[in-house]
């Protein structure tokens, strides 16, 4: 793991005015909520959510970034990635009470390439939605970490409200420096986390 994940199990509503998840309370099974309206992005130099958006949902992805090598001598060429989401919604919303909330939650959707170029995310209860990527920035610690990206729903090829996905805390994931050693066509994958901000 390249670092702690601790989720929690929440519904998302389709209030948008006030998004909030409910998380079952391990000590005391009850629920808390949290609430996203006030929640800020880590700083970053993409261009913010425009001010008719709202944020619903902080997804953790796990998964690889894949990559192949058309021959020894080549660099290795970006395939994709794949991953599975889980709602880190509460965990952000309230860092402090999560410590002592930690329930391991089922993944909530998926994270895919629907083609080399068309990054999905398929999450049940908001739909299918197909991106295209519009921006991205280099990731705090570039020499380690994939960037952080801005991400446009397509919505002719879309099942979803979500209009933009921000792709941030990225950690691992980058390419290998070459093919060297590895057969033709070969695919190497690489593990990944990251944050998926999702807005409607």
């Amino acid at each position: 793991m390249l670092y702690s994940s601790i989720f929690a199990a929440c519904a998302l509503p389709l209030a948008f005015a006030a998004p909030f998840c409910t998380r079952q309370n391990s000590t005391t099974n009850g629920t808390a909520t949290c609430d996203l309206s006030t929640v800020s992005q880590p700083a970053n130099a993409l261009t913010p959510p425009s001010s008719d958006l709202h944020l619903i949902l902080i997804a953790h992805g796990e998964g690889t970034q894949n990559y192949t090598c058309a021959t020894p001598a080549s660099l290795p060429s970006a395939i994709g990635a794949v991953a599975e989401l889980y709602n880190a919604s509460c965990e952000v919303a309230n860092p402090s009470e999560a410590q002592n909330n930690i329930v391991q939650a089922a993944a909530i959707g998926n994270h895919f390439f629907a083609d080399l170029t068309t990054p999905a995310f398929d999450i049940p209860v908001l739909g299918n939605a197909k991106t295209k990527k519009v921006e991205e920035v280099a990731a705090p610690n570039p020499s380690a970490d994939i960037k952080w990206l801005r991400l446009q729903a397509q919505t002719s090829n879309s099942t979803s409200q979500v209009k933009y996905i921000y792709r941030l805390n990225t950690a691992g994931g980058l390419a290998p420096t070459s093919c060297e050693g590895r057969a033709e066509g070969e695919v190497v994958t690489v593990q990944y986390q990251a944050q998926y901000w999702v807005y409607v």
